[in-house]
């Protein structure tokens, strides 16, 4: 008698272990990947003509243009808009370019520009455009790790 109730406690407690976890799994599919948010921090302009420098080379697991998948929450996805990567006093900075405005600094990387090699530093030195923020996460994964 005391090891049926026993058995049954266990059952019971294993049911309701496997409920648990299929509800976390269930909540974690339908949670969203990226909060809708835009840029708001403008630190000023640089020199627009020198970060609007295009490097169209394929580095680092960019994909080029043509063939880059969209997103969704992307602010990019607006025509004319991109993301640009440049070296800007010793230090990676990332730029959110839209048409006909000034550059929006976003973030300073961790990147540290003088552990690169001479390659990638011409390479930052003349900004890497990308398209959305998928190939910008990418891209930062690749230097900074």
């Amino acid at each position: 008698m005391f090891t049926e109730k026993r058995r049954k406690n266990y059952m019971t407690f294993i049911y309701t272990a496997i409920i648990i976890v299929l509800c976390l799994l269930i909540a974690a599919i339908a949670w969203p990947s990226e909060p809708d948010t835009a840029p708001v921090n403008n630190t000023g302009s640089t020199d627009a003509d020198n970060l609007i420098k295009d490097n169209n080379s394929d580095h680092g697991g960019i994909l080029p243009e043509d063939n880059a998948p969209e997103e969704k929450n992307d602010i990019s996805k607006e025509a004319g808009t991109y993301y640009l990567v440049k070296n800007v006093d010793g230090q990676i900075k990332v730029f959110f370019m839209d048409e006909g405005e000034d550059p929006v600094e976003l973030e300073t990387t961790e990147i540290i520009y003088d552990l690169l090699s001479t390659a990638d530093q011409k390479l930052f030195d003349e900004g890497f455009k990308v398209k959305n923020q998928e190939e910008l996460a990418v891209l930062l994964q690749d230097f900074e790790s």
